[in-house]
């Protein structure tokens, strides 16, 4: 019997979704049969948040967004989110992002493929992570968009370029109010001078929560002459956030 065999049945895993014990799951939290069900957007989705919504949701509207992003100007292009940021999905991303489970990386990045159109990533010149400061990546010991985007970029062949760095470090978003997150980040970020841009990017990052983050690097690359800027995340925060 192998070592596998007897550390299963000293510490068998237990799914952190359904309670029921597993072999082939992630890592130790989470069966494969509850990640593999993940409830996923499908389209038609909101251009500015990637929320899904009903089937007729755009008919008459001028533009295709959800009822929190309204008609304003924005500076990304469209993003695209697994799914709502719950159940076995927050699972999933605790684990990657806070527990040090690296190793989540492949099946998070799969997951956020194959929940998007072949469409979006038709013409993408680059795939950019979102930046951590220095301080927080070596806290953290990794940078899970960095993780995420890598792994994207082996499955599509699109090249990995980290153009943004930030410069200003700032509190975790997760600790704000709603008004403070979109004021958080502003001023943080800016592009590496290394050459000439691509013209067609998509933003890597892990949660779309009030798109604050990810709208103020679309902004900078914006200006550096970048023309579009998409946005690709594991999870979506609930609306109140």
């Amino acid at each position: 019997m192998t070592g596998s065999f007897w550390l299963d049945l000293l510490f068998p895993k237990i799914c952190q979704r359904c309670g029921e014990g597993f072999q082939n799951g992630l890592s130790n939290i989470l069966c494969r049969s509850c990640f593999d069900s993940i409830p996923a957007y499908e389209d038609p989705v909101c251009d500015h948040c990637g929320m899904s919504l009903p089937a007729r949701a755009f008919e008459d509207a001028r533009l295709p967004r959800c009822r929190d992003c309204g008609e304003g100007d924005y500076f990304l292009d469209k993003v695209r989110a697994v799914g709502p940021y719950e159940g076995a999905l927050r699972i999933a991303h605790h684990g990657f992002k806070f527990e040090g489970m690296e190793s989540l990386k492949s099946d998070l990045a799969g997951k956020m493929i194959s929940c998007s159109t072949p469409a979006f990533w038709e013409g993408v010149e680059s795939l950019v992570p979102v930046p951590l400061s220095a301080e927080r990546e070596r806290e953290r010991g990794y940078n899970p968009a960095i993780l995420l985007a890598d792994e994207i970029s082996k499955a599509t062949d699109i090249p990995l370029r980290p153009i943004l760095k930030k410069i200003k470090p700032n509190k975790p978003q997760m600790s704000l109010g709603r008004e403070e997150r979109l004021r958080n980040p502003k001023g943080a970020y800016q592009v590496r001078s290394e050459g000439p841009l691509p013209l067609r990017v998509v933003l890597v990052d892990d949660v779309f929560t009030t798109g604050a983050t990810l709208e103020e690097c679309a902004k900078v690359l914006k200006k550096a002459g970048v023309a579009w800027v998409g946005a690709a995340v594991f999870g979506r925060t609930p609306h109140h956030f």
